[in-house]
């Protein structure tokens, strides 16, 4: 057995070694291109986000490459570890197996979590109902054209079209967004 051990702690932990690698040189989850040939780096076999609804299962959120490098690496060293203790060889495996799902599912709850922390950046103008915007380019009165309003939307300003029911808005007037409209118009109201 301590040839297994040996053999699954090397190649796990030279592979933990290639990923942060990769990972710092920013290249651990991108596409690249390796003499005309495109090569997919991204190893995540998740077959869906069961908190998002969509139809995965959480024990293949476990089985990603990181995962299970990180199971062979921890697998391999716990067992190494463990050959000088008075262990009989199916508690000595039991153990290696053990400390390697535990690995396993700690690096799926990690990513889980980091993948959790990005966000798209698309900014949703439905959010943008019933805030305060200031008029940048004079709306005309009952919606015989457009004008321009300016609104703060998740912390960036936005410019968007807008139009109004009621008397005209001069430019510098403040109005509420009452409706997001398409092609980036909102129906707007004199604050």
């Amino acid at each position: 057995m301590h040839s297994v051990f040996y053999w699954c702690a090397w190649i796990g932990s030279v592979l933990l070694v290639v990923q942060l690698v990769l990972q710092i040189m920013g290249l651990g989850d991108a596409d690249l291109d390796a003499g005309g040939a495109d090569i997919d780096v991204d190893s995540g076999l998740d077959a869906g986000d069961p908190a998002h609804g969509t139809a995965g299962n959480v024990f293949f959120g476990v089985l990603s490459f990181k995962a299970l490098v990180a199971f062979l690496a921890v697998f391999g060293l716990t067992g190494l570890s463990l050959e000088d203790a008075a262990l009989s060889q199916f508690n000595h495996i039991s153990l290696a197996v053990l400390a390697g799902l535990v690995a396993m599912v700690l690096v799926a709850y990690l990513m889980r979590a980091l993948h959790q922390l990005g966000s798209s950046g698309s900014v949703v103008l439905a959010n943008a109902v019933g805030r305060k915007a200031s008029v940048y380019l004079r709306i005309p009165a009952n919606g015989e054209g457009r004008g321009k309003v300016t609104v703060e939307i998740q912390k960036r300003t936005v410019e968007l079209a807008a139009i109004t029911d009621g008397d005209s808005i001069d430019t510098g007037q403040v109005v509420e967004i009452l409706e997001v409209l398409p092609n980036e118009t909102v129906r707007v109201t004199a604050a």
